[in-house]
């Protein structure tokens, strides 16, 4: 009888130390089959993808490419394309890096047929999965409808509603290009909120004139570039005094999900080249 006691004590013990390691093993499992599945998920922010996007950069890349193939002892200079869009977070040197890159690039190439043919064969699939047309009008709405009349118009919050405001800044070169020391850096939205209100409150008026240059380059998916150059008038409120300053500027837009749970596009950077003043 005691014998057979043991045996089913035995035999619970054994049951539970099985169901135990199955279940230690299921949770393994499943546990794995989490961080597999946030390692696909999670993309890599704000990386420059050298494929469909950035039509110029391919460009240059491949025609770098073929000067390497051809020269055998001849040491060559690579176009330098940066992997990452720079952030507020980023070191005032990875933002500089970008700039300089931003200032290399030349009005935007021109294909030939042959090669708007290979380009679009290329890339059909991926013509049915991003709808470029869409997003440059929303692009354009946000430049024109959001920041630029809410510039005219003294309203801080349409403005502002063009910008994501925490990763946003704006720099500058103030004027002059040969000299990158000086460079402006303001990090953040709130002082972009700080700063343009009180030149509201400063200007009578303001109007500005934006002619935009070439066509808008997307980076990657998530990722736009747009160029423009601009004319501003400023009328001082106290003493009427006016300003005209003058430049080209490029702004980068990222597609993310705001507070309400939509997608939209808004302004990440601004980079301000300025005209130097006579």
């Amino acid at each position: 009888m005691k014998f057979r006691t043991k045996i089913k004590i035995l035999i619970a013990c054994v049951g539970i130390l099985t169901a135990g390691f199955i279940g230690l093993q299921v949770l393994k499992y499943h546990a794995s089959e989490v961080e597999r599945r946030v390692e696909i998920v999670l993309p890599e922010a704000r990386r420059i993808t050298k494929s469909r996007f950035v039509k110029r950069s391919s460009r240059a890349a491949t025609q770098t490419q073929q000067v390497e193939e051809n020269t055998d002892f001849q040491e060559t200079e690579t176009a330098h394309i940066p992997e990452k869009v720079p952030t507020a977070q980023s070191s005032d040197d990875e933002i500089k890096d970008f700039i300089a890159w931003l200032s290399s690039l030349e009005p935007e190439d021109t294909f030939d047929e042959t090669e708007q043919a290979d380009f679009s064969q290329e890339n059909n699939a991926r013509e049915d999965e991003f709808d470029y047309d869409r997003y440059k009008s929303q692009i354009e709405s946000v430049i024109w409808e959001q920041w630029k009349f809410g510039l005219e118009i003294h309203d801080i919050e349409q403005y502002m509603s063009a910008i994501w405001e925490d990763d946003f800044f704006y720099t500058s070169d103030l004027g002059t290009p040969d000299n990158p020391d000086d460079d402006l850096i303001f990090r953040g939205g709130g002082q972009e909120r700080e700063g343009t209100s009180r030149m509201f409150n400063a200007m009578e008026s303001i109007d500005l004139n934006l002619s935009q240059r070439g066509n808008i380059e997307f980076l990657n998916e998530t990722l736009a570039m747009v160029e423009y150059e601009y004319d501003l008038t400023f009328v001082q409120h106290a003493s009427g005094e006016v300003s005209y300053p003058s430049g080209h500027m490029f702004f980068i837009l990222e597609l993310r999900e705001n507070a309400e749970n939509t997608s939209e596009w808004r302004i990440l950077e601004w980079y301000d080249y300025a005209t130097p003043y006579p």
